[in-house]
């Protein structure tokens, strides 16, 4: 085997086949595009069916690229084979090496074959790749949905294909399993333990069961938008509490409190700041209650946070406080597509959200996705490091540009942007979110994606900042 990069080697179906060489090589990943049991030195695999001397699918080229993007990112070493190591797995590695390391396809070739002397790509390989690149076969970067930009776990995966010959038997109504293996991390009874179609889903769940036509509702300014949504649909009176800057004041929220009161929602980290409200304070907003009313917190982003205090929502409800806190699968785990979240309260307020579920509620597939992927701890460690990692990156970066913006505990970082950044960063696909909805025009929300597309992100926001700076140099004085 020969190595493309420090964590890409390209080879043999032999050379794969040789466990003793890939635990010397520190290969803990294959990707086989020519038939191989998994050997046992590998604890991960993926095959893909790609035949030679025919043109490469785009699909073949997109799972190829985001699975060696993904786990080369997460800090692991992988080797692509095929039969020889001479045509398709050099040919994919140049794609590799063009999307996620940003070389031109002639360098990324030449790359190859510098490295793997004996690699010599079929020309129709060849002449594939080229006309999709040319095609505008170049993913876009996707920094707009806060998701786990390394998939869903690989445990969730195989626990779906499992799964699915059972499609035809309803799902567990009650989700006890699921409920149980959640307790279980909660150190809380699963009577505690309430599982929604998302956290949206929980979220809008509350407002009915806890809110209801003329009730009141306190919801952070600016905020995730679902929260004001859910209490419209249910006819209450929104109370916006104002954020101190980036930073929750707890004595708004509290000159808000009226008797009034029926809901307080807190999210930490905060969506779109990504800023935490500290133990300290939610302990005096807690401890403020009206009677009646429940302190609602919104933990989807919680897994990020790293070094800093956080609010031991689980220890409240174990007290029995009035507290319903929130989380999601969408996020570490990578379950998004799924729609599954979890919430804890104490057992009466579960059964009054609990009452207003439809029976079968959650699917039978995204419960098995979520038990399998709660299990996964090395898909959790690694989504969770390199966001950190490329999080700090990311933000040095805007450091360097001289871009205004917020510090964040999460996978986001809100800032202020050029003029009309979200389309024109849309034609050079790269996707980020708008944040007018929220209540911030001029500003935009970046997702810590995969270290190309953060790198992707960063050169193309100097460039509008470049042009923002010679179209104001060009004006007249």
């Amino acid at each position: 085997m020969d190595f493309v990069t420090p964590q890409l080697a390209v080879g043999s179906r032999a050379e794969a086949a040789d466990g003793a060489a890939l635990q010397a090589a520190g290969i803990d990943t294959l990707l086989s595009l020519a038939p191989l049991p998994r050997p046992a030195a590998v604890p991960l695999q993926l095959s893909l069916a790609v035949a030679d001397r025919v043109p490469l699918p785009a699909a073949t080229i997109r799972e190829t690229v985001d699975f060696l993007s993904a786990r080369i990112a997460a800090g692991h070493r992988v080797l692509m084979h095929c039969e020889m190591g001479i045509s398709r797995s050099p040919a994919l590695a140049a794609c590799y090496l063009h999307e996620g390391l940003g070389l031109p396809l002639d360098l990324a070739f030449a790359r190859v074959a510098a490295a793997r002397p004996v690699a010599e790509p079929h020309a129709v390989l060849v002449e594939s790749i080229h006309m999709h690149y040319a095609a505008g076969g170049e993913a876009v970067a996707e920094l707009s949905g806060n998701e786990n930009p390394f998939g869903p776990s690989p445990r969730a995966r195989e626990a779906i294909a499992q799964a699915l010959p059972r499609l035809h038997r309803y799902p567990a109504s009650d989700a006890s399993e699921l409920r149980g293996a959640l307790a279980d991390r909660l150190d809380l009874p699963s009577g505690q333990i309430l599982v929604g179609n998302g956290a949206c889903d929980l979220i809008d769940l509350a407002m009915r069961a806890l809110v209801g036509a003329g009730g009141e509702v306190l919801i952070p300014d600016p905020a995730f938008p679902a929260y004001r949504s859910a209490a419209r649909r249910v006819g209450a009176e929104i109370v916006t509490v104002p954020l101190a800057g980036s930073e929750y004041s707890i004595e708004a929220y509290l000159a808000r409190l009226s008797p009034a009161t029926r809901l307080v929602v807190v999210a930490s980290p905060h969506n779109p700041t990504g800023t935490l409200m500290s133990p300290e304070a939610w302990a005096r907003l807690r401890d403020a209650l009206p009677a009646g009313a429940v302190l609602l917190l919104d933990e989807a982003y919680r897994d990020y946070v790293a070094g800093q205090p956080l609010i031991d929502a689980a220890a409240d409800v174990r007290r029995g406080a009035s507290v319903l806190a929130l989380r999601s699968l969408s996020k570490v785990e990578g379950l998004a597509g799924l729609r599954i979240g979890y919430g804890f309260a104490p057992e009466a307020l579960v059964q009054r959200l609990g009452g207003l579920c439809p029976q079968y509620h959650v699917g039978s597939l995204a419960q098995a996705a979520a038990l399998a992927a709660l299990a996964d701890e090395e898909h959790r460690r690694d989504s969770i490091a390199t966001n950190a990692r490329e999080r700090e990156l990311l933000m040095t970066g805007l450091a360097r540009l001289g871009v205004e913006f917020v510090p964040s505990a999460a996978n986001f970082v809100l800032l202020r942007g050029p003029r009309d950044a979200v389309a024109r960063l849309a034609a050079r696909s790269i996707a980020v979110k708008c944040m007018a909805r929220y209540g911030l025009p001029g500003h935009i929300r970046v997702s810590v994606g995969l270290p190309a597309d953060n790198a992707r992100f960063l050169v193309a926001l100097g460039a509008l900042l470049r042009e923002d700076h010679e179209c104001r140099d060009a004006i007249p004085a």
